[in-house]
Parts: structure tokens; sequence; C-alpha cells
């Protein structure tokens, strides 16, 4: 059983008092991606959720967001009761889709993460959508058909104005009607709605992280990339065996399908 201990004082910076915005709706998208385009094996699937409020959205893996809410009710308990607590995230599915979107006020923050650290920074892109005349159904909904670059992606995405919400998965927004389905032009990513239902939910940005732009953030993990066992010793002030180096550099060298 793998057991975390976790102080009430690492994560003090995510519960501290402040305004939390909530949902109105909760769309559940069916995410595939590959971790090396170069290798089939490393496709993953997972569930994803947009939460979208009134001033705010917020889209991240299913599997992240129980971990990260078991850690901040284990660490509201512990303040209850005082001292370390202990918990047990051995049941609880990997998270691969690692990046979270926030949407505020017409900016992107991406949450990106290099070993321990989580890193926030601005979208570099935005898509200026081409609206095509061409329909189908997708989910029982009508859907409209878009394309548009993103970065250098080429990015096509079905919506529907059944629902009048100009949101999507991931930084995918701006369309006249919620994003149905999206998928880049080498299907490295793609997206497609499962379900959507009306929930009041809690919308709580990652607080403990590390502001940045793009651009630092890009040679850091560029950097990392490039020299990952010696990034692992200071992050974790451990030494690895000459296998567990091989399984390290294979792990993150391997990784090139970035949406930013």
């Amino acid at each position: 059983m793998k057991l975390i201990y976790i102080t009430f004082l690492l994560f003090f910076g995510l519960i501290h008092s402040q305004e939390i915005d909530s949902s109105r709706i909760e769309c559940k998208y069916f995410t595939k991606f590959l971790i090396d385009t170069t290798d089939i094996s490393t496709s993953k699937e997972e569930m994803t959720s947009l939460l979208i409020g009134d001033r705010i959205s917020l889209f991240k893996s299913d599997a992240k967001a129980t971990f990260d809410s078991l850690s901040r009710n284990n660490v509201a308990e512990s303040m209850r009761k005082g001292g370390n607590i202990v918990i047990d995230f051995s049941n609880i599915p990997k998270a691969y889709f690692i990046q979270e979107v926030l949407y505020k006020k017409n900016k992107a923050t991406i949450y990106d993460k290099i070993l321990k650290n989580v890193f926030a920074f601005e979208s570099q892109n935005k898509i200026n959508w081409k609206l095509i005349d061409e329909t189908k159904t997708i989910s029982n909904y009508i859907c409209k058909k878009a394309v548009g670059k993103y970065g250098k992606r080429i990015v096509t995405a079905w919506y529907t104005q059944e629902i009048p919400f100009q949101e999507g998965p991931y930084n995918f927004k701006g369309l006249p009607g919620l994003i149905v389905e999206a998928y880049d032009d080498k299907n490295f990513y793609h997206f497609i709605l499962k379900s959507l239902k009306k929930i009041n939910k809690p919308i709580i940005p990652i607080k403990d992280c590390i502001e940045t732009d793009y651009t630092k953030f890009s040679k850091k993990r560029h950097d990392f990339k490039e020299d990952p066992i010696g990034a692992f010793n200071v992050a974790t002030g451990r030494t690895v065996t000459k296998d567990q180096q091989a399984r390290i550099i294979k792990l993150h060298q391997s990784k090139n399908n970035y949406l930013e």
C-alpha cells in the first residue's frame, strides 16, 4: 500500500481563506492522447472534466481532481484534529493528463508540472476559428464544424448551439456553442463529450505554484529533459542505480506531445 505523509504546512497555500467560484454545469470528456508521438504503445485514455461557472471555467483530469480533493479533505481534518496525517492513494487511478486550464477574464492560465513543482503561465496560443458549412450528430447533439490553428497544430472542433456556452475542452474556446468533439490534424489528442449535467461545484485554482511565463517554463522543461537524472537528484536528494537511471531517462525524454 502506497502511503503519502502530508503535513498541514505543505498545503496551507491551498486552503487559505478566499472567495471560491462555483460551476453551473460539468462536462465530462473522454480524452485520448499519446505521450510519445513516435510510439503508439504510449497511448493513454482518461476522463477529464470541464467545470463552467458564470465568470470562470476549469478543465482537469478526473483522476487528478480526486487526488486533489482527497488531499484537501485530509488537510482539513488534520487542521481540526492537529498533527500529521496519513493518506492512502493506492486506489486512485494514475493521472497522465497533468495540465489544468483555468479560464477567467478572457485569459487562459495553464498549470503544468515538472517533477514536484507546479508552474502557472498564460497560454500563448489562441485559436482564430474558421466556421465550416458542415454538420453531423454527436452524442445526440446537432453539431457544426470549425477549424483553427493552435500553436503548430490544426484543430478541428464540432460544436453545438444547443448548449450556448463558448467553452470546450482544454483551451479550445470561443465558438458559438459548446465544443462536443475536438482533435488535432494528426489525432495526437482527441476529446469527445460523454456527459453533461447541471451541478454546483467549487472551482478551486491551484495556489501552491510557481508563477512564470511560457518562455521560461519551456526552457526549464527542455533543460529537465536534457538532464532528468540531475534534476531528479536535486529534487529528491537521492541517488539512483543505473537501471533506475535508464527508466527515468526513458520516461521523461520520450515525452514530446505537448499542447503548449
